[in-house]
């Protein structure tokens, strides 16, 4: 049987840019969760940091997780994180042991 890909990105948003990046990632959850590919997708902020974001997401497959990248709202997405972002995003990949 086949195991989950997962990915888990943490984001920092620029000083004054919280709520934009907020809204930039809140706005490819429903379309990402709607993928036949995607077996959950969750966004959260940070408590102790408001400007942390962290994107948990769980793919049928890495292959199948590639897919992602070429659509549309995933494309915006990148185009607008780099004038949002503080830093590069830190991504683990990881492959379901359990």
């Amino acid at each position: 049987m086949s195991k989950s890909y997962t990915v888990i990105a943490v984001l920092e948003a620029k000083a004054g840019k919280e709520h934009e990046l907020a809204a930039a990632l809140k706005a490819v959850v429903e379309p990402s969760r709607a993928e036949e590919i995607c077996l959950e997708y969750k966004l959260h902020q940070s408590s102790d940091n408001p400007a942390q974001f962290v994107l948990y997401e769980q793919w049928v497959s890495k292959e199948r997780h590639r897919e992602q990248f070429a659509k549309p709202y995933i494309i915006e997405l990148g185009q607008k994180l780099e004038t949002l972002l503080a830093k590069p995003y830190q991504v683990i990949f990881a492959t379901e042991l359990a």
